[in-house]
């Protein structure tokens, strides 16, 4: 959507552009990067440097400086010099409508009042409630739960089907996607009926189809009924925390502004968990040593993770910082407004990097997945916790596990941001080992500390669920693998 905004977010007239855009760039798009962006990004690396002038489509206008070395992501990602920024509306060609208006990503950089996008003492006001109610999580608990809702998405792959030797499974549609997701929906505290709505909608949305803005904006809705429900009604669960937190800061974030916190949380741990979990069972698969020594113990789960991290990071590229004045960036100079763009996927054949004395893809945690500076993500405790104890039910109830095609015939979506394959088969002997609990998921008592105090007196506006259906969560599993 074109704004044609003429001054920055001060107010001011947006400078003159004193550097043209530079005379030879590269596509950031194309089979060739789909296929084995890695490659590419090496490529690149000898064509230009340590950052390259790229364009996102083919009309060249969607453009910015793909930065591919370590030490130049560090410095833009912890701005110490207050040159870059988040806040999208200092992205001038946007500003002016310069990009192609129905591009899918434009949607993604739209403004929103969040921190995401915020800056400075804001930032620190739009993020504390909600890093505050993370601080309230008992990891303990928590892991007891994504266990248990990971069990039975497991448990799920044999329903309906009769015994054989072996038994295929989608691990990114019937797994990958579904349990960071159930989880984010669980402590957040939602009932059945709007979590499988909500879920519907950031299907949706997150597609970019036809009906990608009315699921978006549904979404918005069901976040907003959400926040008022928990302030009528509090609970164990981390919009609650929110609420609490809240109310403690000398400027309180409104309605719309925790429904936005809500948003971004679950919507940014669902993403990142989901193609970690798939990317690292690719690894395990196609790496034989690497999978044995997991096995035998010899290798935590943690750091064929961490090696994921380096050699197919799950989060290829982090779009969305904007200069906020003339400056340079390893020899180019880069006009107030330009964009650029972070390319972890890079940083594994980085030759700093690759210099270092140990086994940079299984030992070093340096890689900048979780981001750094005042924007990295506060939740990377509970997001690797997701991940690992999801990938660790996997491997002990599916002894046996493997690829049920050659790794070659897989398909990529474009990774711009994220890499994923688009389906990811496997087979594994029947039947399943059981569970390591022993349980199914029932409805417990709150999985955090107690719950904080309601601060209304109203009384909630839905009965207790009726006798005789199953447990909420375990109704809720057993929908997702039809969808």
């Amino acid at each position: 959507m074109s704004t044609h905004v003429s001054t920055t977010p001060l107010g001011d007239a947006w400078p003159p552009v004193r550097s043209p855009w530079p005379a030879r760039d590269a596509p950031l798009y194309g089979q060739d990067f789909a296929r084995d962006p890695f490659s590419y990004y090496a490529r690149l690396r000898g064509a230009f440097g340590p950052v390259a002038p790229v364009t996102l489509e083919e009309t060249g206008a969607f453009r910015g400086y793909l930065v591919l070395d370590h030490a130049h992501q560090l410095e833009i990602l912890q701005n110490h010099g207050h040159v870059w920024t988040r806040d999208s509306r200092w992205y001038r060609d946007l500003a002016e409508g310069a990009l192609p208006p129905d591009h899918p990503m434009i949607p993604q950089f739209t403004y929103r009042r969040s921190r995401l996008y915020a800056e400075g003492r804001e930032h620190d006001r739009l993020s504390g409630p909600g890093n505050k109610a993370l601080g309230e999580l008992n990891l303990l608990r928590t892991r007891d739960l994504v266990e248990d809702l990971a069990d039975q998405l497991v448990t799920s792959f044999f329903r309906d089907t009769p015994p054989r030797d072996r038994n295929d499974v989608d691990i990114l549609g019937q797994y990958a996607l579904q349990l960071p997701l159930l989880v984010m929906m669980r402590l957040m505290g939602m009932d059945e009926g709007s979590a499988l709505a909500t879920g519907d909608a950031i299907h949706e949305m997150l597609s970019g189809g036809p009906g990608a803005q009315r699921a978006a904006s549904e979404l918005d809705s069901r976040m907003r009924a959400l926040v008022e429900e928990k302030q009528r009604s509090p609970g164990p669960d981390l919009v609650s925390w929110m609420h609490h937190h809240n109310r403690e800061q000398p400027v309180p974030l409104d309605a719309h502004e925790l429904s936005e916190e809500v948003w971004l949380q679950i919507v940014a741990g669902r993403g990142a968990s989901t193609t970690w979990i798939c990317n690292t069972v690719l690894e395990l698969l196609t790496n034989p040593e690497l999978n044995a020594d997991v096995i035998a113990g010899r290798c935590p789960m943690d750091e064929a993770m961490n090696r994921v991290m380096w050699v197919n990071a799950p989060i290829q590229n982090l779009i969305g910082r904007w200069a906020t004045q003339d400056t340079t960036l390893a020899g180019y100079r880069v006009n107030a407004g330009d964009m650029a763009i972070i390319c972890l996927g890079a940083t594994g054949a980085d030759p700093a990097m690759l210099s270092a004395s140990f086994d940079v893809s299984r030992t070093n945690r340096s890689h900048l997945a979780w981001g750094a500076g005042s924007h990295g993500c506060p939740a990377h405790e509970l997001g690797t916790l997701i991940v690992r104890a999801g990938l660790e039910v996997l491997w002990n109830r599916l002894p046996g596990l493997r690829l049920a095609v050659p790794e070659e015939k897989l398909t990529w979506e474009l990774p711009y941001i994220a890499r994923s394959p688009t389906a990811l088969p496997v087979s594994f002997p029947f039947p399943p080992t059981a569970p390591t609990n022993g349980q199914q998921w029932t409805a417990q008592p709150g999985f955090i500390s107690n719950p904080p105090r309601p601060i209304s007196t109203e009384p909630k506006a839905r009965p207790s669920a009726p006798q005789g259906r199953l447990p909420r969560w375990r109704s809720l599993v057993a929908w997702w693998p039809r969808r």
